[in-house]
């Protein structure tokens, strides 16, 4: 499991992160929505090591996360993919995969380590690497450079090389940013696919028609502290996480109505509704 435990993030004199405690529990998918400034790609960064704690930890089962490097987060079972796309692009997609394993011409030793060597080593890797992307749709891409897919594909690929490790914890920040409603649904069906039993998911995201239909429990932060937890229905009823979205309890229903009064204006359909759609 993955535990943020009293954790704060300071920028200066700007707290960014305010004492926040949560776990996030193997098998199932926890979402963490708020609005923009609410400090949730900050929790994805620190938790990856990308950015320093304040004060407080980050456990992966009994690891602290908050007292090592990069590298060593990775080997603790920590894998991410990032809002903004950060592919290697002048590699095949396959290569994008294989980078994240073991090289085998970094040493016997390191190679023992998997149980293999020499040409051995390498045959395994491609193995491994392909029965993801196959399980992605992306074994057609293998040989193409990862720069030329289009971006929807772009973003499996992440998707894949987050998951070629069989991490304990998979971390997604924004993974539907600048998909269309198709790629959507597609990676919604794969999200579900790759989750496991024995694997903690954090879904970071603004489209709350994912986060509502495939969300097992959701966080709202607000102002860098955890404003509610609960399941979709709980989070969708609670008037303070209404009032953190759109300014009061009851402002859902009042911007509808008068969407409806000027839709002349607005061209605004009457049927749409306004909820849960960040501005």
């Amino acid at each position: 499991m993955l535990r943020f435990d009293h954790v704060t993030k300071q920028f200066g004199a700007h707290k960014a992160i305010d004492d926040v405690s949560f776990t996030v529990e193997p098998g199932l998918i926890t979402a963490v929505i708020g609005p923009n400034g609410a400090g949730k790609s900050t929790l994805v960064n620190m938790a990856a090591g990308s950015y320093s704690v304040t004060s407080g930890r980050i456990l992966v089962n009994e690891v602290e996360l908050q007292t090592l490097p990069k590298h060593r987060i990775a080997h603790a079972g920590l894998s991410r993919t990032y809002q903004n796309i950060r592919l290697f692009d002048g590699m095949s997609v396959l290569q994008n995969l294989e980078v994240v394993l073991v090289p085998p011409r970094i040493g016997t030793l390191v190679a023992s380590t998997f149980g293999l060597t020499g040409r051995r080593a390498e045959g395994e890797r491609r193995e491994r690497c392909m029965a993801v992307l196959e399980r992605l749709g992306l074994a057609p891409f293998a040989d193409r450079l990862a720069g030329s897919l289009a971006y929807g594909q772009q973003k499996l690929v992440e998707l894949a090389r987050a998951i070629v490790n069989e991490p304990r914890v998979l971390l997604l920040d924004e993974p539907a940013a600048g998909l269309n409603h198709g790629e959507t649904e597609r990676l919604k069906h794969y999200i579900l696919d790759v989750r496991t039993p024995d694997m903690a998911m954090v879904l970071i995201e603004h489209d709350m028609k994912l986060i509502m239909s495939i969300s097992d429990r959701i966080i709202v932060m607000n102002r860098g502290t955890v404003l509610a937890q609960g399941t979709g229905a709980e989070i969708r009823a609670n008037t303070a996480v209404q009032e953190a979205y759109l300014g009061q309890p009851g402002a859902i229903r009042d911007i509808e109505a008068a969407a409806r009064g000027r839709r002349n204006r607005v061209r605004i359909r009457e049927s749409e509704s306004l909820t849960w759609h960040q501005p």
